[in-house]
C-alpha cells in the first residue's frame, strides 16, 4: 500500500463516509451495526484500491450492502409490512470521526492483506485480526480462507468446446470461426475460439474470442434464427476477459432474452430491476436461473431506454461477479413537465430526458410510469456556454420517491455535456412540495481534475425559504446562497458539509447534509468481479 494511495483513500473516506453511514443506518436500523458495516466496507474498498476497472464508490456500495445484510449476501429487501416505521435516528456522535475511520480501515486492510498473503489457517487469522484492532469496540470482518477468492475468480470462461444449441452443427461452427471481426483485428483463424453458438427466442447468438498481443478480445454475432455467420451483426464487447462472465441482451424493448456465459458449474442469478420500497429502502432481489454447462438463457423485461437487469454469478457458493448487462437504448418518450417551484430558466429537454432515463431504466419502467415532476430548474452562470440544472422527482413502482439532479452545459441545439449530480430516495409518504435538496454538480473541464471552478452547489427548498447558509463540519457559515425562486446555485465553498435554509427574517427552517458527488450511475448493478 503506497503513501499516495493511502492519502487518496483518506480523501475518499472524508468525502463519502457520511453518505455511507446514512445508507448503512437505513439498512440496519442500528447505529453500532451501521458503523461497523461501513468500516468493513471501507477496508474492502482500500484492498481493491487502484485495481483496473474498479471504482471505489461502487466497491464501497457493494461491500456495504453485503456487510449490512443479515445474510451477508447484499440483498436488501422490503418487508411485506408496509406500515410506516420511524426512521432510525443517527447518534449524536459516531464512535469514530472521518480521520479515525480511515486509519481503522487502513489497518484492517493491511492486516487482511498480510493474513491472506501469509496463508495462515482461518482460526489463527481470526485471532490475529481480533488482537490487532485499532478500535476494539468495532468487530472485524471475518477473513476468507487464504486465496480462496482469487482461486475462485481465476476459472477460464472463454473456452471451447462450443456451447449452445448449435454446438453440434460443425459446418456452422467452422463458418463462425472464419467470420469477419469488422474493425477489430482478430487472431489467426486457428487460434480463434467459438465459445458460444445458440438460438434463443429473440434470435441467433454467437461469441467468438481469442488473444492478440496478449490482449483478450472477442466479438458477438447476432441476428435472426437460421442466418449464416456472414449475415449476423457484429457487437464488440467492452469488458471481455478470460475469467470474466460475459452477458448480452437480445430483443426488446419489452420482453427480451438475456444470455449469460460463465464457467461450467457456476450458479447464475438475475435481478430484473432495482427496487425502491415505500420507505425509501433500495436493493435488489436475485433469483437463480437454469444454467447448462455455464450457459444461461432466460427472459427479462427491458425498457425503451435500456435494461435494469443485473447478473450475479456464484462459484462454490461464493459471489465472484455482479454487473449490469449492455443493451440497446432508444430515445425515451418524456412528457412535458411544469416546475413545482418558480423557475427563471426552463431546463433543456435533453437534461430532463436524461435525468428521467437515468432513474427509470434501473427501475424497469418507462419515464411516464414514474409520474415525474420537475421540482426546480435554474441556470449555472458559467463562462462561454451557460449551464443549467434540473431537479426531477419520480415515484418508483415500489412506492418510494426517487429524486435526481442533473446539470449540463448545452448550446442552443442541445449539444454539449451533462452530468448526474446524484439520486436519493425519500420515503413515499414524503411531501414532494416540502423537499429540500442540496447537491454538488461537478462540471469541471473534462481535461482537468475536479476543481473549485467547476463544482457547483445546487440548493432548492420550499417557501418561505429565501436563502441557504452553507455550513462547515463545525456549523460555521461559509457562504449564503440566495433562493429567489425556490432554488439557487453557487460555486461550492471548500469544507461545505450542510445547508441551513432561512426565511426572509433570517430564521432557520431546516438543515440538510450536502450529498456527496455522484461517482456511479443509479442502479446498484455491480461493478464486475467481486472479492
Amino acid at each position: 500500500m503506497t503513501e499516495g494511495a493511502d492519502a487518496a483513500f483518506r480523501r475518499f473516506v472524508a468525502a463519502e463516509r457520511a453518505g455511507l453511514l446514512a445508507e448503512a443506518l437505513r439498512l440496519t436500523g442500528d447505529p453500532d451495526r451501521a458503523e461497523d458495516a461501513v468500516q468493513r466496507a471501507l477496508a474492502r474498498t482500500r484492498r481493491h484500491w487502484g485495481r483496473r476497472g474498479t471504482d471505489p464508490a461502487t466497491t464501497a456500495a457493494d461491500a456495504l450492502h453485503a456487510a449490512a445484510s443479515p445474510r451477508g449476501d447484499g440483498q436488501v429487501l422490503e418487508s411485506l409490512d408496509d406500515r410506516p416505521r420511524p426512521a432510525p435516528v443517527p447518534p449524536a456522535r459516531w464512535r469514530l470521526d472521518a480521520d479515525a475511520a480511515a486509519t481503522d480501515a487502513l489497518g484492517r486492510a493491511r492486516r487482511q492483506r498480510r493474513v491472506r498473503t501469509a496463508g495462515t489457517a482461518a482460526a489463527a487469522t481470526v485471532t490475529v485480526a481480533a488482537a490487532a484492532l485499532v478500535v476494539p469496540q468495532l468487530t472485524t470482518e471475518p477473513p476468507a480462507p487464504p486465496d480462496a477468492q482469487q482461486q475462485a475468480a481465476d476459472v477460464p470462461v472463454l473456452t471451447e468446446p462450443t456451447r449452445g444449441s448449435l454446438a453440434g452443427d460443425a459446418a456452422f461452427v467452422e463458418a463462425a470461426r472464419r467470420a469477419d471481426w469488422g474493425p477489430l483485428t482478430p487472431p489467426p483463424v486457428e487460434d480463434r475460439r467459438v465459445v458460444l453458438a445458440t438460438d434463443t427466442p429473440d434470435g441467433r447468438v454467437v461469441l467468438l474470442a481469442g488473444t492478440v498481443d496478449e490482449d483478450v478480445r472477442g466479438v458477438w454475432l447476432t441476428g435472426p434464427v437460421g442466418a449464416p455467420p456472414e449475415q449476423l451483426t457484429r457487437h464488440v464487447p467492452q469488458d471481455l476477459g478470460p475469467f470474466r462472465p460475459a452477458s448480452l441482451l437480445v430483443g426488446g424493448p419489452g420482453p427480451a432474452t438475456l444470455v449469460v456465459l460463465t464457467a461450467p458449474g457456476d450458479r447464475v442469478e438475475v435481478s430484473p430491476r432495482l427496487q425502491v420500497g415505500p420507505r425509501g429502502t433500495v436493493g435488489r432481489r436475485y433469483e437463480p436461473v437454469p444454467a447448462d454447462d455455464g450457459l444461461a438463457v432466460t427472459g427479462v423485461p427491458t425498457t425503451t431506454g435500456g435494461a435494469g437487469t443485473s447478473v450475479r454469478v456464484l462459484r462454490d457458493g461464493q459471489p465472484v461477479y455482479r454487473a449490469g448487462v449492455p443493451g440497446t437504448a432508444l430515445p425515451a418518450d418524456v412528457p412535458p413537465l411544469e416546475p413545482l417551484r418558480p423557475a427563471t430558466a426552463a431546463p433543456a429537454d435533453r437534461l430532463v430526458t436524461e435525468a428521467l432515463t437515468d432513474i427509470s431504466v434501473p427501475l424497469g419502467a418507462e419515464p411516464a410510469e414514474l409520474q415525474p415532476q420537475l421540482l426546480w430548474s435554474g441556470g449555472l452562470p458559467m463562462p462561454e456556454v451557460p449551464g443549467s440544472v434540473a431537479v426531477v422527482v419520480g415515484r418508483s413502482p415500489g412506492g418510494g420517491l426517487v429524486v435526481t439532479t442533473r446539470a449540463g452545459q448545452l448550446g442552443s441545439t442541445g449539444a454539449g455535456r451533462t452530468v448526474s449530480c446524484g439520486v436519493h430516495t425519500p420515503p413515499g409518504t414524503t411531501d414532494v412540495a416540502g423537499l429540500v435538496v442540496a447537491r454538488i454538480c461537478d462540471l469541471s473541464s473534462p481535461e482537468t481534475e475536479p476543481s473549485d471552478a467547476g463544482r457547483w452547489l445546487v440548493v432548492t427548498a420550499p417557501a418561505p425559504a429565501t436563502a441557504a447558509a452553507v455550513l462547515d463540519e463545525r456549523g460555521g457559515v461559509l457562504a449564503t446562497v440566495p433562493l429567489p425562486d425556490g432554488g439557487g446555485v453557487a460555486l461550492l465553498p471548500a469544507g461545505a458539509r450542510e445547508v441551513r435554509t432561512l426565511d426572509a427574517a433570517g430564521r432557520a427552517l431546516a438543515e440538510v447534509p450536502i450529498s456527496a458527488v455522484a461517482t456511479e450511475p443509479f442502479g446498484d448493478y455491480g461493478s464486475g468481479e467481486v472479492g
